[in-house]
């Protein structure tokens, strides 16, 4: 029976410490403490679960995070010093550090035994096409990437852009609420301003509306934001 594929995102000593033990569990590891390079190896492997210290998600924990789960598509261990709140979001356990290899192995094990995630080697679904404004694109949020589909040209997008433009997309050209997106994007932050949101979304809707004349694509409403989508604009 093959071991289990486990990618571990944490700096050294902690990400050697944890590979060796999960090793010594059955587990194969892979360790890497750089975000970048876990999503290259997401695309690139494919993994059974992660093991991930808060530590190691940057200034925007919780954006990082929901990029992070969407890459991977398996259950995520989420490991925090004490006293650190995070909304869980892809993870399927939050453990305080220090974390004991038998308790973190064990659950691993439950994680993926409860059918939480896909075969580590399944294809990775195609990214959604949208229709904004007078061009149609192709969405790749792990890759932060919005590419043009007749011109090929790509746009990149920060981390925020991509979970801000995840979020509106999810509404299906509803409007989103300014508390919403700060709640989703920046969890319990609670000293992120709504002036930091609207400079977000000021340099997203210049990257959205680039190249399209006059078309308003992500529209101010009270209270909020909108994508104004055409026709059928997302499809999967």
């Amino acid at each position: 029976m093959s071991r289990p594929r486990i990618l571990i995102l944490a700096d050294n000593p902690l990400a050697a410490a944890l590979a060796e033990g999960l090793e010594g569990h059955g587990f194969r590891a892979e360790a890497t403490a750089a975000r970048d390079a876990a999503f290259a190896l997401a695309k690139a492997i494919g993994f059974e679960a992660a093991v991930v210290d808060h530590d190691n998600l940057g200034r925007r924990p919780q954006a990082a995070l929901a990029l992070l789960a969407l890459a991977l598509r398996c259950p995520i261990c989420l490991l925090a010093r004490p006293g650190v709140r995070i909304k869980p979001g892809g993870t399927e356990a939050l453990l305080p550090k220090p974390v004991r290899l038998q308790v973190l192995a064990g659950v691993l094990r439950t994680a993926m035994h409860a059918g939480t995630s896909p075969p580590a080697k399944s294809p990775r679904k195609p990214a959604p096409q949208l229709r904004l404004g007078k061009a149609t694109f192709d969405f790749d949020a792990p890759a932060r990437r919005l590419r043009h589909r007749r011109t090929g040209i790509e746009t990149v997008l920060t981390e925020i852009e991509t979970h801000l433009l995840s979020m509106l997309l999810r509404t299906a050209g509803q409007d989103v609420a300014r508390e919403d997106l700060l709640r989703d994007v920046w969890g319990y932050n609670s000293k992120v301003s709504t002036r930091t949101l609207e400079t977000h979304i000021y340099r997203l809707r210049r990257k959205l509306e680039h190249g399209q004349g006059r078309a308003k694509i992500l529209e101010t409403v009270p209270g909020g934001y909108r994508l104004a989508l055409r026709g059928k604009e997302v499809r999967k």
